[in-house]
């Protein structure tokens, strides 16, 4: 058998025992990094929202400021 052959079989071996080896179950514990990105996003989307509001109120005080003087 030449080192080709011998690789290609070896290959096709292991990818046989992967396929039929039953998959692995195990738990993976995702509740402390969803309570995170929740909390956390939660208070940037917070942030984020005030400061937007906060520049509309701004916008419009300008306007009345304006439209008073100038008006």
């Amino acid at each position: 058998m030449n080192r080709t052959k011998l690789k290609s079989a070896l290959i096709g071996t292991a990818i046989a025992a992967i396929i039929v080896a039953e998959p692995s179950s195990a738990a993976i514990a995702v509740t402390a990094a969803t309570d995170v990105i929740t909390t956390d996003g939660t208070t940037a989307i917070t942030a984020v929202g005030t400061a937007l509001i906060g520049l509309a109120g701004l916008a419009v005080v300008f306007r009345w400021i304006k439209g008073s003087i100038f008006g």
